[in-house]
């Protein structure tokens, strides 16, 4: 070993060395939480962990950060339970576990990778896949595979290379800093055929059909088209000079078309706002177009039936002729009658309400009836003086003197009293109703009574 690649190694080791010792100084600085002292177990599936023993060591980032505890057959896969210690969660359902050698003759450890931050923590009781896991091939493996032939071959072949490579380090070293770039690229390339491994599959499976049907009858097909293809070109060589001229023209075409077009887009912008407001209308067409079928549909039998009607109507208005052509003379005599009616038409409008109040009221009056015939209601004002026939006080004058007759005072003549007789009886009628010779409730014959009611009612 030289110098130089002596103390690289040397700095190295002490990088490694100061790297460890940071890691272990966080995780001494680093307070626990209650309750998250004691090591998590964690269960790992592996086609094959024979290299692996009970108690080696799980290292993260070449820190140990767990033990194995026990190993068990689940069917053909081998299910390895690790316990992590509080430094080494949390655990992610992306994490991995490699087995991999402390050196070449030497034992197993795990490393382990707990996963990408984003992804969701791995269940408590949910294993780790034998997707997640793996272990390289021992080298006894790989010395068992290489039998006498294939390591003549491959002693050749590093000798070859070595051969090759003489002297060439330089060269070697350029040619790899210049493939780097394309290797990038080439690894881009791959990364992105691998997400479009569904669509070149399908391009496959489409261009298929039309690779055989070319392929087929021996390639006649294939020479047909191309012997078409060149006759095309051909004919499109041989029409060079219209094909030009064609293509000289065709700006002048296309400004042409243009301006039909602007033209077009100015009469589309004019005609959107009508578009739009004949929108609602367009919208209710087939409602409309609808309910006009149903009203032609029930028009029909009207329509049917409606030429007697029209038939009758000829002949009244054949025969009203004569009347109009004699009402015709009199119009303008009918013109003044109803100028002078006007006013009386407006005045009996204006009336009318309570015209039909007054009839309404009569109706009202004359409506009741007893168990004998109906009688009539009317409304009158007494007072108690009127009821007692007591006198009412001489009113006196305004200036305080007799009148000239008043020399001997005397009695006052009674009112008289709807109702009350002079001489203070009360006058047999509505307030002292009592039956006529009869039998009548209103005193009145049957004859006075009808008299009244077609007076009342407005009969002759």
């Amino acid at each position: 070993m030289t110098p130089s690649r002596r103390s690289v190694t040397l700095a190295a080791r002490v990088l490694a060395l100061v790297a460890a010792a940071g890691v272990f100084a966080t995780a001494a600085a680093t307070p626990r939480a209650i309750g998250d002292d004691e090591p998590r177990l964690v269960t790992a599936m592996f086609a094959d962990a024979s290299p692996i023993l009970e108690g080696n060591d799980v290292l993260m980032d070449g820190v140990p950060v767990g033990k194995v505890r026990s190993m068990t057959v689940v069917g053909n896969q081998s299910a390895v339970t690790v316990a992590l210690e509080p430094e080494a969660m949390p655990v992610h359902r992306d994490a991995r576990m490699t087995i991999k050698p402390v050196s070449l003759l030497g034992e197993r450890f795990i490393e382990y990778d707990r996963g990408s931050p984003q992804a969701p923590l791995l269940g408590p009781d949910e294993p780790l896949p034998v997707e997640q896991t793996g272990r390289p091939s021992d080298l006894d493996q790989l010395l068992n595979a290489i039998n006498d032939p294939t390591g003549r071959a491959l002693a050749g072949l590093v000798t070859t290379l070595g051969d090759g490579m003489r002297d060439n380090g330089k060269n070697a070293d350029e040619a790899v800093k210049a493939l780097a770039p394309a290797m990038t690229d080439t690894e881009n390339l791959v990364r992105v055929l691998n997400d479009q491994s569904a669509t070149l599959q399908q391009l496959v499976d489409n261009t298929e059909p039309v690779a055989g049907a070319l392929a087929a009858d021996d390639g006649k097909r294939l020479d047909g088209l191309v012997d078409s293809a060149n006759q095309l070109l051909g004919t499109t060589a041989d029409r060079q000079k219209a094909l030009n001229e064609t293509l000289v023209r065709a700006p002048d075409t296309l400004a042409q078309t243009r301006g039909a077009l602007e033209d077009l887009a100015g009469v589309t912008r004019s005609a959107t706002p009508t578009l739009r407001s004949m929108r609602p209308t367009t919208d209710n067409l087939v409602a409309i177009s609808a309910e006009l079928q149903t009203f032609a549909d029930s028009a029909d039998p009207a329509l049917a039936s409606s030429q007697p009607v029209l038939d009758r109507a000829r002949e009244l208005l054949a025969e009203a002729r004569p009347v109009v052509s004699d009402l015709k003379p009199a119009g303008p005599d009918l013109r003044g009658t109803a100028a002078g009616l006007d006013p009386l038409a407006n005045e009996f409008t204006d009336r009318l309400p309570g015209f039909w109040n007054f009839i309404q009221g009569w109706a009202l009056t004359t409506n009741g009836y007893d168990g004998l015939s109906h009688y009539f209601r009317a409304m009158v004002t007494v007072n108690t003086d009127e009821i007692t026939h007591a006198v009412p006080p001489a009113a006196p004058l305004l200036d305080g003197n007799q009148p000239p007759d008043a020399a001997t005072p005397g009695p006052a003549p009674l009112p008289q009293i709807p109702g009350v007789s002079p001489e203070g009886a009360p006058l047999p009628g509505l307030l002292e109703p009592g039956p006529s010779a009869d039998g009548g409730a209103t005193g009145l014959d049957e004859k006075q009574e009808s008299g009244a009611l077609d007076y009342l009612l407005g009969g002759n």
